[in-house]
């Protein structure tokens, strides 16, 4: 596999993991075997997708995730979860669960995971809990997309009061956070990921 990948790379990986494998992953009866299936035909899918197609794609409708993209030079690597920080209130957890790397927001999910009753406090580890058997094969598909230089946890966008209070990483996962925790749960030290470096470094972002 190649080393080396350009922004369009990263816009096509994050349409894989969030316009595709949504669409698999909200199966009950999903096996290993059929999600290994799906995610061949989303990569082939993705791999036909236009430069022009890729280029008007929405990003999640964050503009700052495109600026990123575009303005980053990319490259496959494999990085340890604890340099990794997760995004911000990721998928609805409170900051004291996110501050930290997503080894330290594995084992707050742990916690959440010692009681059998589903609620909205523990939902979001529930939820965790049932992307673990999967974990690991959509990442060999799918790699996680991490940004270094801290613009997503520590740049002008974010109110600095919120920002102080969340440790610096040497990368902010992007997109692929729930993934990494679930890594992380498994007690997976390292993962493969594509690794963007901005080039250009907008005053807006950096502080």
């Amino acid at each position: 596999m190649k080393e080396a990948f350009s922004p369009l790379d990263a816009i096509r990986t994050f349409y894989i993991a969030n316009d595709l494998l949504k669409k698999v992953t909200k199966s009950k009866r999903l096996t290993k075997v059929q999600l290994e299936r799906e995610l061949r035909r989303a990569t082939r899918e993705a791999n036909r997708l236009s430069d022009k197609k890729l280029l008007s794609y929405h990003l999640d409708n964050y503009h700052p995730r495109y600026d990123n993209y575009l303005n980053s030079k990319w490259e496959l690597k494999t990085i340890r979860l604890d340099q990794c920080g997760v995004w911000p209130r990721m998928g609805g957890l409170p900051d004291i669960a996110t501050r930290g790397s997503a080894v330290d927001t594995a084992t707050y999910i742990k916690k959440q995971l010692t009681g059998k009753r589903l609620t909205k406090k523990n939902l979001r580890a529930k939820y965790i809990e049932k992307m673990i058997p999967f974990a690991e094969l959509i990442t060999e598909y799918v790699p996680l997309i991490v940004l270094e230089d801290g613009v997503i946890r520590h740049n002008k966008l974010i109110r600095s009061a919120q920002s102080k209070q969340y440790e610096h990483c040497k990368y902010d996962i992007d997109d692929g956070n729930h993934r990494a925790v679930a890594l992380a749960i498994l007690g997976k030290k390292t993962v493969k990921a594509l690794v963007g470096k901005r080039i250009y470094k907008s005053p807006l972002i950096y502080n």
